[in-house]
């Protein structure tokens, strides 16, 4: 089969769908190498093909090319048609996780960390278009709070925490998801960590407020105290010591 999409696009070079199954032969036998090029000329002849760009996006992460990964994204979000999926949280956590660590390995070589820094920029851009819509993942502001912490915007880190607690708040039936209710505290704990630093008393009964209503909202989705989740306790140990905190002010 590839000989033979090969010969097409030899024959016809502006073939997009010839050149992107020759790309599809490459990415089944786990070759991202040689479907990129092939992608890319896909998509020099056709740039309407979302398929495509899906393809793009996970190849590009695949060879650590995460500015064109954004420009895939971007490309994808602005496709007005149902048909296009929403965009994966393992891609978005690759793209976020992949430049940052290329900012670090950067360091020293001036040319690099350049274009290191544009990309983060550009990764950045995305998070903040993709946290601006109304119905937002908490993932999200999950990856914004992490990413404003790893270069150096801490104003942020705690905003888009809360941000990424309100968006778990939102989440149906939240307290009675095992799963659901352990993001809660985790994303609790972080924001408490915020207020135990500033360590005054407005902060510190700001977070007794925050904990305490977390506690009263899975304690009440439950008739039967006895089927509490343990982990609850994890928030009522962060309570008693917040308290500690206020009474030692």
């Amino acid at each position: 089969a590839l000989n033979a999409f090969s010969e097409v696009v030899q024959q016809e070079p502006t073939e997009a769908d010839a050149w992107a199954n020759v790309a599809a032969i490459h990415l089944r036998n786990k070759n991202a190498a040689e479907a990129y090029p092939a992608l890319s000329e896909s998509l020099r002849y056709r740039r309407s093909n979302w398929r495509v760009w899906i393809s793009q996006l996970h190849t590009c992460l695949d060879l650590k090319k995460y500015d064109e990964a954004v420009l895939a994204c971007n490309t994808l979000l602005d496709f007005n048609i149902n048909d296009v999926p929403e965009l994966e949280e393992r891609c978005i956590r690759g793209i976020v996780g992949g430049s940052l660590q290329q900012y670090s390995d950067a360091q020293g070589d001036g040319v690099a960390l350049d274009s290191a820094r544009r990309t983060l920029t550009r990764v950045n851009d995305l998070l903040n278009r993709l946290s601006s819509s109304t119905q937002t993942k908490p993932w999200v502001f999950e990856m914004l709070a992490y990413f404003s912490e790893r270069i150096g915007r801490d104003k942020q880190v705690l905003e888009n925490l809360m941000k990424e607690y309100r968006a778990l708040q939102e989440v149906e039936g939240w307290e009675k998801d095992k799963k659901e209710v352990q993001k809660v505290i985790t994303v609790i704990c972080n924001i408490a960590a915020f207020h135990k630093d500033e360590n005054t008393k407005d902060s510190l009964v700001k977070c007794r407020f925050l904990v305490r209503g977390a506690i009263n909202k899975v304690k009440a989705a439950y008739f039967d105290p006895s089927k509490i989740p343990n982990d609850i306790k994890q928030l009522e140990s962060l309570m008693e010591e917040v308290n500690s905190m206020i009474k030692a002010l």
